[in-house]
């Protein structure tokens, strides 16, 4: 059986850390312990890959981390600093194909609203390489 290994791509507030224009103490520190993105996890084994959340820091996360797989998305619930990077999935499913997305029925109903694009089973534009 494989360890499993528990990734946090981001521990930040919803704003990140520093937050912009802050004079906070914590937000001009230059200890790095101090500079954080946005709450996201990674739960990774030899023999899966989930991500928690996908943030608007989201490609950075993936770059800093090294994830070249994703079996699966969860997602906590629909406010942006959760949701914001979906667009960023794309590169896995270029490469992987479909990425089941697990979040609540609600959440999913939100993401298809918003990203409506990344949830589009039709070709719209016949003929082109997509």
């Amino acid at each position: 059986m494989s360890q499993i290994k528990v990734y946090f791509l981001g521990t930040g507030t919803s704003q990140g850390i520093p937050v912009i224009g802050s004079n906070h103490s914590v937000c001009q520190s230059e200890n790095a312990k101090d500079k954080r993105l946005r709450v996201a996890v990674w739960v990774h084994s030899d023999d899966f890959s989930i991500v928690i959340d996908c943030g608007p820091d989201f490609r950075q996360q993936m770059l800093t981390s090294k994830c070249s797989h994703i079996d699966g998305l969860l997602i906590t619930h629909e406010h942006a600093d959760h949701t914001a990077g979906l667009d960023d999935i794309r590169p896995f499913y270029f490469k992987q194909g479909d990425i089941p997305i697990f979040a609540h029925k609600r959440v999913l109903k939100n993401l298809t609203k918003r990203f409506d694009y990344i949830f589009e089973t039709e070709n719209k534009y016949p003929g082109a390489l997509l």
